[in-house]
């Protein structure tokens, strides 16, 4: 599951590129700078680079993977498995494994960096365990 993953996420964002070259256009401004493009502007994929820093929680992509992620209350709500990138390599979100039992009926699901914090080791949250196990799966 793990390697097919960066499969998917590789070809949805050579998708986007592809789209996006057909359909560039140019800033409405007078500076004539060009927009960016719109297909690539929400794209995010997995970082494979243990070395990328993650600067939203002052570390890198080896030290984020397998965090424990807590709630507002401090229960354990999931684990980091990947950290996601925009077209830059820019670390802007992270996949959480959350739900199931001994691996069984498990999902991920995608917060963004604005929405966690570091804290005490951990990850944390202000979404609570049932509200993170609604949000929509990702990968799959």
């Amino acid at each position: 599951m793990k390697s097919f993953l960066p499969a998917v996420l590789t070809a949805c964002l050579f998708a986007g590129a592809a789209v996006a070259q057909q359909s560039q256009t140019t800033s409405p401004d007078t500076s004539g700078q060009q927009a960016a493009p719109a297909a690539t502007a929400g794209v995010l994929a997995v970082i494979d680079r243990d070395e990328v820093p993650v600067p939203q929680l002052n570390l890198m992509v080896d030290q984020v993977d397998d965090m424990d992620v807590v709630g507002p209350n401090d229960e354990r709500v999931g684990e980091v498995e990947d950290v996601l990138g925009d077209a830059q390599g820019n670390a802007k979100a992270i996949t959480v494994e959350v739900g199931g039992f001994l691996g069984i009926g498990e999902k991920q699901v995608i917060l963004m960096l604005s929405e966690v914090s570091l804290d005490m080791g951990r990850i944390k949250t202000q979404l609570t365990k049932d509200q993170i196990e609604k949000l929509p799966a990702f990968g799959g």
